[in-house]
């Protein structure tokens, strides 16, 4: 193997991506020679959490090995639409540069990923530069149904059949359409954003406007890689659940900023960490849902860490936990309480998020954003 499809391998085999559409189309797009173009958009509705930081920079850095150029794109226009942060557009542009970029930012510095490689792109100015953007929206539209639109619209955090203003229509095609204006050959997202991926891949080889070429001059389709959803700490609504239930369950409960007891921040406190994680629903010898083996399943051995548990030598003495399975199978067994469980998750993560921490305390804009945002929150 040479050292670029073992940098593939590396991607495709990456425990955080629960998908890749199409990964045969992504090892011949490699081996065809052509520039990975990367991208991945966020809304600008507050601080990022680990699940949308941590996460995506893990997935990042295995691209930026196979040196493909990448993009973070501050989606204004996408948050504005969606009410996100009062609606007020411009202090969403300001908390984009101002706030957003450096939290994504502090994300890489845990990870040890040169960020400095990454670059962030406003939706305003993207468009503002693309003339032909509009032209590349409508001709996407003009390939999507109205139905198709309406059951997209859980990519916004809406139900399908929830009513919406008509500008929140737009917001799939829009998302589309940003791929091509921006000439991305990979799109990233959480499963969440699956929907508007699928409809990109399927109108692709009918775009005209700026439609995405290969090295031999082709039209091709993007391709989607989806990473897997954190959840968020808190109880469920009805517990116990069945099997049947826990895909959707995972779903519904994913880590969210509206709700910050269930989530971790990249700027919390050590204390914070060890509050909320202490808090956190974690049924004993129950692995079927639990947020906090999912964590430590993602944020530990998943990012290539081991994990240690401190306890008494009356309740077992230490244990050192090489992989995920090791420790699955203890806590299933009930030999391990959820309280040392808590106990080592938290401290793994007040160590994780220690380069983020001290990069944001760095920045002068994120700090005198932090009350403004709050207040907008929670409004």
């Amino acid at each position: 193997m040479t050292a670029n499809s073992n940098k593939l391998q590396k991607l495709l085999n990456n425990p955080l991506i629960e998908e890749i559409i199409n990964a045969e189309e992504l090892e011949k797009l490699v081996a065809s020679g052509t520039k990975l173009k990367h991208y991945i958009g966020f809304e600008i509705s507050g601080n990022p959490h680990i699940g949308s930081g941590i996460i995506t920079m893990a997935i990042i850095k295995d691209l930026l090995a196979l040196d493909a150029e990448i993009i973070i794109f501050l989606a204004d226009w996408h948050s504005w639409i969606n009410h996100k942060l009062g609606g007020d557009r411009e202090f969403i542009k300001k908390v984009a540069l101002g706030s957003f970029k450096h939290f994504m930012i502090a994300a890489g510095k845990s990870l040890g990923v040169d960020t400095d490689k990454i670059k962030f792109v406003l939706g305003s100015d993207l468009y503002a530069e693309n003339p032909d953007h509009w032209a590349n929206f409508i001709e996407a539209s003009q390939h999507v149904s109205l139905a198709r639109v309406k059951r997209s619209i859980a990519i916004m955090g809406r139900k399908a059949g929830e009513i919406v203003d008509f500008a929140q229509l737009i917001y799939p095609p829009l998302q589309v359409a940003d791929i091509f204006t921006m000439q991305r050959n990979i799109a990233h997202a959480g499963m969440d954003q699956r929907k508007a991926h699928v409809i990109a891949r399927q109108v692709a080889l009918k775009m005209s406007v700026m439609p995405l070429i290969d090295s031999q001059g082709n039209k091709i389709k993007p391709i989607a890689i989806h990473h897997k959803l954190a959840p968020g700490l808190s109880a469920p609504p009805k517990w116990p659940i069945t099997p049947e239930e826990v895909k959707q369950l995972i779903t519904d409960m994913k880590m969210s900023k509206s709700k910050p007891e269930g989530a971790i921040f990249l700027n919390d406190t050590a204390d914070d960490i060890l509050r909320k994680v202490k808090k956190a629903f974690c049924p004993e010898a129950h692995i079927d849902y639990n947020p906090v083996l999912t964590w430590a399943k993602m944020f530990v051995f998943d990012l290539g860490f081991k994990l240690d548990i401190k306890r008494p030598a009356k309740w077992g003495g230490n244990l050192h936990l090489e992989t995920y399975k090791e420790l699955e199978d203890i806590f299933a067994q009930g030999k391990l309480h959820p309280l040392d469980l808590k106990q080592a998750v938290a401290e793994h993560l007040i160590m994780l998020l220690e380069p983020a921490r001290k990069y944001l305390e760095s920045i002068d804009s994120v700090k005198e954003l932090q009350e403004e945002i709050a207040q907008r929150i929670s409004r």
